[in-house]
């Protein structure tokens, strides 16, 4: 099993609009690609920032999951959006292997 995390920092005044978009985008991927995308934010620490959490199979899950996402239109369209929300340059991806 494997955890892919993606956390991003929002300016406070993008926090409202920064929920709204990522409860969208993880709408999105779960009625498209089927894949549940948990929603975090941190109890302690920089509060401003936000994580995506999701689970797949394998590394070769996860990578046919991207694949499907970074060629989907609106997919590429909704990322897009982020540029507005988010801290450009913020985005912290991790991969955990279950043990």
């Amino acid at each position: 099993m494997i955890t892919f995390r993606r956390t991003v920092s929002v300016p406070l005044k993008n926090v409202p609009a920064g929920l709204a978009y990522a409860r969208e985008l993880a709408g999105y991927i779960k009625s498209k690609f089927g894949v549940e995308v948990g929603l975090q934010m941190p109890m302690g620490g920089n509060p401003w920032r936000f994580c995506f959490v999701s689970q797949y199979d394998s590394l070769a899950s996860l990578e046919q999951a991207n694949q499907k996402m970074m060629s989907d239109p609106k997919f590429m369209e909704l990322a897009a959006k982020a540029s507005d929300i988010y801290t450009i340059g913020s985005a912290v991806d991790e991969i955990w292997t279950h043990i």
